[in-house]
């Protein structure tokens, strides 16, 4: 038996607590454990053809991205697990919230949509993360938070291709990556807003092409793609095929 977690620094807010979990969990269990930041060694993500900021290798067979209980990795050291894909119908209305530049301080209002928690303290390592991409590339913000009556709804966040680790076809520097675009159910879009918003800054700052890893069918990560498709990003072809969360995640790019 064994564990392997790579994470992407602490560009997702469940990062830290999940690579706290891993660790009590291979302590108790007396189970192997390797840790690798994607950040440190970039051939890693290629080799493993991982494009989410986390993902838990089990007994080098099965493969999980985001966020995990006890039980859940227990269950993959035992090769008993099933495959689960997430789907939601996309709701046509477009919810227009406000709008906060993501920054330092605006992530920490991200709890309970990126966490699960209405907690500042879980952001807390992405708040130094977002300070420190701002600071080493220049950039005036990172995307933007959403906010309906005074809640994080949703939001779009974009990184320069050569800060993202994962192998994604087009490392141009005129290329950005969309690392996350959430969130939307069978009610409401709260994507549209801020991507829409997050685009005309990239263009105005001279970028020409807009990335994503995007799901056909299946929610994560960022689908399903049809999605962006009405947004106009054209399917760049598939990525890597994610058989316990049933998605197939292809590379799409829009033109600015």
């Amino acid at each position: 038996m064994n564990l392997k977690f790579f994470y992407f620094g602490n560009q997702c807010p469940h990062n830290c607590y999940l690579l706290a979990r891993i660790k009590t969990f291979a302590w108790r269990e007396r189970v192997p454990l390797h840790l690798h930041d994607l950040l440190d060694d970039p051939r890693l993500a290629a080799e493993h053809r991982i494009f989410s900021p986390t993902m838990l290798l089990v007994n080098d067979k099965h493969r999980w991205h985001g966020p995990f209980s006890n039980e859940m990795v227990q269950a993959m050291l035992d090769d008993d697990v099933e495959p689960v894909g997430y789907t939601v119908d996309q709701s046509e209305n477009i919810v227009e919230g406000s709008l906060a530049p993501i920054d330092a301080e605006s992530i920490l209002t991200t709890g309970t949509t990126c966490a699960g928690a209405d907690d500042e303290g879980l952001c807390r390592g992405k708040s130094e993360w977002v300070r420190e991409v701002m600071s080493s590339h220049a950039l005036k913000h990172l995307g933007y938070v959403h906010t309906r009556d005074g809640k994080c709804v949703g939001g779009a966040e974009f990184l320069p291709s050569d800060v993202v680790p994962y192998p994604i076809p087009d490392k141009r520097s005129e290329n950005v990556f969309l690392t996350c675009s959430y969130l939307s159910d069978e009610k409401n879009d709260f994507r549209t807003h801020p991507l829409k918003r997050l685009i005309a800054d990239l263009k105005s700052w001279g970028y020409d092409t807009l990335s994503v890893a995007a799901s056909k069918d299946v929610v994560f990560p960022n689908g399903p793609m049809r999605w962006f498709e009405k947004k106009g990003f054209a399917d760049k072809g598939v990525l890597v095929t994610e058989d316990l969360h049933m998605a197939e995640i292809h590379y799409m790019q829009l033109h600015l």
